[in-house]
C-alpha cells in the first residue's frame, strides 16, 4: 500500500474509531499525518532546483525509509506512554522542518545527504535511550537545530536545542559569555567555558578579573583544571603571556618562572616554543577531538610573528638585507614556515621574499618538500596559495624530485569536499594557483588531470558537494589556460572585463560614491593624499560638514558625487560614528552609492564590509589581506566587481587608481578593465616600489576567486 492509499484509509478509520480507542486514535492520526507529510514531499521535489542526486536522495528518504521507520516504530513495544505515538511524531516533524528549511533556503542543500544518512540511527538511539554523543560530535548549529526540532517531544529535545543555542552563538566569544551569563544553569556550562578558555583565554582571565556576576564566580569555583589554572595565574600582570601556555603549566612541563624568563630574554626561544607547541597538540591529537588549546597558541603565534620579525622586518624596507632579515637568522625552517603562514595579511612582498630566500637555504637541495614533513601538513594549502600569490611556486615546486611534485599538487588539489563549511575556499585557494601554474607546462598539466580525476572519484561515491566544487574548478582552470573559456564564462556571469558606466549611476543620473577612512596614522595620511585629487577648483567642489565630506564634480559630463567620513579618533570609535551618520544622511536623503571603497588596515575592513549593499556594483578593496574577503562581498553585493589586493594596499596605489577610474567616469565612459590596468601599469612600473605593490592588486576579470563563488551561488541544474 503507498503512502497516498494509507493515508486515506487512516483517516477514515479516524472518522469512525470509538472515543474509547483514545490511545490508538492519536496513533492513528500521527500515522495519518506522516502519510500526509510523505505526499507534500511530491510537490516539493518536484519544485527543487538542486542536484538531481539530492532529488533521489529526497525522495528515497522521503518514501521508503520513512515507511521503514513508520512500521519499525508502529511495532515497537511500549516501555513508556507514548513510546510510539512520539517516534512516529518525531519523524514527522523531521520531515517537515527539513523540507521547510530547504524551501526558504536556511539548509545548506549540499549537507541533506548527510542528515538522511544519520537521522535512523540518531532516532533508534532516542527511542532507545542511548547516548548521542559520539554520534552528533561533529554536529553543527543547523545540524543540531534539525535535530532538536525533530525530537521536542523526547526530554532529550530540551538538551539538544540548548546544544544548538550554543553552537549558534559560539561562532563570537563575546557573545557566547553573554549567552552564559543569562544561563547560569545551562547543562554544558563548563563545555562551553572551556570552548571560550581555548581560543581566548584572557577572555576568560579579563572576565573573573572585571566581574563579579555568578558566571565569574562559577569560574573562579570551577573543578575543570584548565579553568582552574587560568583563574590561578589571573593576577599575574604577565598574564598575557602564560595563559596561551595553561596546558603546559597545568601538566608540569612549564613553571610561570621559566615562560616569563624565556620571554624577557630569548624571545627566538619563546616563539619557537609556540610552534612546538602547536605540532605537539596536532601529533597527540585523536580524530574529532577537541583543538585543545591550538586556536589560542596560533593566535600568540601570529601576535608574536608580528611584534618579534614581521613588523621590524617591514620598517627596514629601506635598510640592506643584512640588517633588515637579522632577527630570522636563528630561526628553524618551522619556525619560519609559520611566519609566512601566519603573517600572510601582513608581510611586505621584499619581507616575504627574504623569508622565503632564507626558508628554502635550510632545506635540502632540491628537496623542498621535505618541509611539509617538518610541519606535518599544517596549513599547507595556505602555504601553497601564499607562494603563489608571490609568484614563487614555480620555483618552489622545481626544488622536489618529479614524483614529489606530483605527490605534493595532488594534495592540494584532493579532498577539498571534505570540510561543509571550508570547501568554497579551499577551491578558491585552489583557482587562486591556476595562473601561477600556467607557467609551468608539467605542473599544469598535472593539475588538470588531478581535476578529473576528483571530479570522478566524487561522481562514483555521490559527493554532490564534491561534484559542484570539481566541476567549478575545471571550469575555472580552462579560464586560466584559454583565453576563449574566459569568453564563455563571461557570456554566462557576466563580463568582468567591462563595467558599463550606466551600472553604477543612480536614478538621479549622478554616479554617488562611498569612501571610508578610519582615524588611525595611516587613515590620516591617506585621507589628506585623497582629498588632494580634487584640488583643481575648475572640476571639483569640495563641501566640509561636520562629519564627513563631499565631493562634487563641476559641469562633467557625467555628474559624480563623493562621499567620505573624516577619519576621526579611532580611539573612541569617533571614526565609525562618523560613517554610521554619514551612511545615515544618505538613506534619508534615499542616495544610493554605486561604488563603495575602503581605506584602511585589514583589521578595519569588517566594519567597511557591513555597509555593503546589494546595489553596489563596484567594491575597491585596497587594504591588506582585501583579497580573502570575496566571500563577504559576494554575499552582500552579488553583482559587484571588486578590486581587490592579494597582500598590501597602498595609497601609492589606491590614489592614482581612483584618479583614473574617476577621470573615466567624468565623461561617461565604460571601464574596460584590461586596457585601464595595462595603463597603470606602465605608470606603475616606473618605479620597482609601485611595480610590487601593484603587482597584488587584481582586477574583476582576473579573479578566480571570485567565479568560484559566482559560478557556486548559481542555480545547480546548470551545472
Amino acid at each position: 500500500m503507498n503512502c497516498s492509499e494509507r493515508f486515506l484509509l487512516n483517516f477514515f478509520l479516524l472518522l469512525f474509531l470509538p472515543i474509547a480507542g483514545i490511545a490508538q486514535s492519536n496513533l492513528a492520526e500521527a500515522n495519518a499525518l506522516l502519510d500526509a507529510e510523505q505526499i507534500q514531499y511530491r510537490n516539493f521535489l518536484n519544485q527543487f532546483k538542486g542536484e538531481e542526486g539530492i532529488r533521489i536522495r529526497l525522495r528515497e528518504f522521503a518514501y521508503y525509509t520513512t515507511d521503514s521507520l513508520q512500521a519499525a516504530f508502529s511495532e515497537r513495544k511500549e516501555e513508556k506512554p507514548h513510546d510510539r505515538l512520539n517516534s512516529i511524531i518525531s519523524l514527522r516533524y523531521f520531515l517537515q522542518t527539513l523540507r521547510g528549511s530547504l524551501v526558504q533556503n536556511q539548509y545548506d542543500v549540499y549537507d541533506v545527504p548527510y542528515v538522511l544518512e544519520k537521522f535512523p540511527q540518531i532516532a533508534h538511539n532516542i527511542v532507545n535511550g542511548e547516548s548521542l554523543q559520539e554520534i552528533m560530535a561533529g554536529f553543527g548549529a543547523k545540524r543540531t537545530q534539525l535535530m532538536a526540532d525533530a525530537f521536542r517531544l523526547y526530554p532529550v529535545g530540551k538538551r539538544l536545542q540548548q546544544l544548538a543555542d550554543v553552537r549558534r552563538v559560539a561562532v563570537s566569544l563575546e557573545n557566547l559569555i553573554s549567552f552564559l551569563e543569562k544561563r547560569p544553569a545551562f547543562p554544558y556550562m563548563d563545555t562551553a567555558l572551556v570552548y571560550i578558555a581555548e581560543r581566548s583565554p584572557l577572555a576568560i582571565v579579563q572576565y573573573i578579573n572585571q566581574q563579579t556576576t555568578p558566571l565569574a564566580d562559577h569560574i573562579r569555583n570551577s573543578s575543570n583544571p584548565l579553568l582552574r589554572e587560568l583563574v590561578t595565574i589571573a593576577g599575574n600582570r604577565n598574564v598575557g603571556e602564560l595563559a596561551h601556555f595553561a596546558t603546559g603549566l597545568i601538566n608540569g612541563k612549564y613553571t610561570v618562572d621559566e615562560l616569563l624568563l624565556l620571554r624577557s630574554s630569548n624571545v627566538n626561544g619563546y616563539y619557537q616554543k609556540l610552534v612546538d607547541d602547536i605540532q605537539e597538540i596536532r601529533k597527540n591529537r585523536h580524530p574529532g577531538s577537541s583543538l585543545g588549546m591550538q586556536p589560542a597558541l596560533r593566535t600568540a603565534l601570529h601576535d608574536k610573528a608580528m611584534a618579534f620579525y614581521i613588523k621590524p622586518i617591514n620598517d627596514l624596507h629601506e635598510s640592506g638585507n643584512t640588517t633588515r632579515f637579522a632577527s630570522i637568522q636563528p630561526l628553524r625552517n618551522i619556525d619560519l614556515y609559520y611566519l609566512i603562514t601566519t603573517g600572510e595579511d601582513e608581510l611586505y612582498t621584499s619581507s616575504f621574499l627574504g623569508i622565503y630566500k632564507q626558508l628554502m637555504l635550510q632545506l635540502p637541495a632540491g628537496r623542498a618538500d621535505s618541509l611539509f614533513e617538518y610541519v606535518a601538513f599544517d596549513q599547507f594549502r595556505k602555504f601553497i596559495r601564499i607562494c603563489s600569490h608571490y609568484n614563487v611556486l614555480a620555483d618552489f615546486l622545481s626544488n622536489m624530485p618529479e614524483e614529489e611534485r606530483k605527490n605534493l599538487l595532488s594534495r592540494f588539489v584532493s579532498g577539498i569536499e571534505s570540510g561543509m563549511e571550508s570547501g568554497i575556499e579551499e577551491a578558491m585557494d585552489v583557482a587562486d594557483a591556476f595562473i601561477s601554474l600556467s607557467s609551468d607546462s608539467l605542473a599544469n598539466e598535472v593539475v588538470g588531470d588531478l581535476l578529473e580525476k576528483n571530479l570522478q572519484r566524487c561522481r562514483a561515491t555521490d559527493n554532490f558537494y564534491g561534484i559542484r566544487l570539481y566541476s567549478i574548478l575545471g571550469q575555472i582552470y580552462q579560464v586560466a589556460n584559454h583565453a576563449e573559456s574566459r569568453q564563455e564564462l563571461f557570456s554566462r556571469l557576466g563580463n568582468y572585463e567591462l563595467l558599463p558606466v550606466k551600472s553604477i549611476v543612480g536614478v538621479d543620473n549622478i554616479i554617488h560614491q562611498l569612501v571610508l577612512f578610519y582615524g588611525d596614522e595611516d587613515g590620516k595620511a591617506s585621507y589628506a593624499n585623497f582629498l588632494s585629487l580634487f584640488k583643481d577648483s575648475s572640476v571639483w567642489m569640495i563641501s566640509k560638514m561636520p562629519k564627513w565630506v563631499e565631493i562634487c564634480s563641476k559641469n562633467s559630463v557625467q555628474p559624480v558625487h563623493i562621499y567620505a567620513n573624516l577619519p576621526l579618533d579611532h580611539t573612541f570609535r569617533e571614526d565609525e560614528k562618523a560613517q554610521q551618520q554619514l551612511l545615515s544622511y544618505l538613506s534619508n536623503q534615499q542616495i544610493r552609492p554605486g561604488v563603495i571603497i575602503h581605506r584602511g588596515h585589514s583589521y578595519h575592513l569588517p566594519t567597511t564590509l557591513s555597509y555593503l549593499q546589494s546595489y553596489m556594483k563596484l567594491a575597491i578593496l585596497g587594504s591588506c589581506g582585501g583579497y580573502k574577503n570575496l566571500l563577504t562581498v559576494a554575499g552582500k553585493s552579488p553583482n559587484a566587481q571588486i578590486v581587490a589586493t592579494k597582500q598590501i594596499g597602498s595609497k601609492l596605489i589606491n590614489d592614482p587608481m581612483i584618479q583614473e577610474l574617476n577621470a573615466l567616469f567624468l565623461q561617461e565612459q565604460d571601464i574596460f578593465w584590461p586596457e585601464l590596468w595595462n595603463r597603470l601599469a606602465e605608470q606603475f612600473n616606473k618605479s620597482e616600489a609601485t611595480k610590487n605593490l601593484f603587482s597584488e592588486y587584481v582586477p574583476p576579470y582576473r579573479n578566480l576567486s571570485l567565479f568560484v563563488i559566482r559560478l557556486f551561488n548559481e542555480d545547480a541544474a546548470v551545472l
